[in-house]
């Protein structure tokens, strides 16, 4: 039976590179949210100083700046938070993934999982990320694996159990 074993650690850079990465994939965050806030902030700004700030323009701008504040928080502090304070995040991983399951092993925990938890395998230039629902998911560096034929192996295996497979 044909197995891909890696083992590895992540790092807090990269970790929060695959957290803001696995944001703007599946839609949470928009690559031209950035644009829009800035355009609406801007135009909000004029509609007070025309309305000679009035309550709803008031309102508006407050609003746009609330909407700015929790999207800066999803996508610059939440994953840095997430990491510090995530002690799964600072451990060693062993995985060996097989046809039939998937070993996780670290200091802290060890399990043997199938593989129908996993509904898609998504895939960008610097990380795979096997997905279980919104927001729940395993995440693989590619900077892990020995060499290209251990990370087709991979790939083999994963797309013959995940019903979808991404590129992000």
């Amino acid at each position: 039976m044909e197995t891909v074993k890696l083992r590895f650690q992540y790092t807090q850079s990269e970790y929060i590179k695959a957290e803001r990465q696995y944001l703007i994939s599946n839609k949470t965050i928009h690559k031209y949210d950035i644009a829009l806030v800035a355009v609406f902030l801007l135009l909000s700004v004029v509609y007070m100083l025309f309305s000679s700030f009035s309550v709803f323009s008031i309102l508006i701008f407050g609003l746009i700046i609330v909407v700015t504040a929790l999207g800066s928080y999803l996508y610059i502090l939440m994953p840095i938070l997430k990491f510090k304070q995530t002690a799964k995040y600072h451990e060693e991983y062993t995985l060996v993934f097989s046809k039939e399951t998937i070993k996780f092993k670290t200091q802290s925990m060890e399990s043997e999982i199938k593989w129908d938890i996993y509904s898609a395998l998504w895939e960008n230039r610097d990380f795979y990320y096997l997905i279980q629902a919104p927001r729940i998911y395993t995440l693989i560096p590619k900077r892990v694996f020995k060499d290209l034929n251990e990370k087709q192996l991979f790939e083999e295996i994963a797309q013959s159990r995940v019903k979808t497979i991404k590129h992000v």
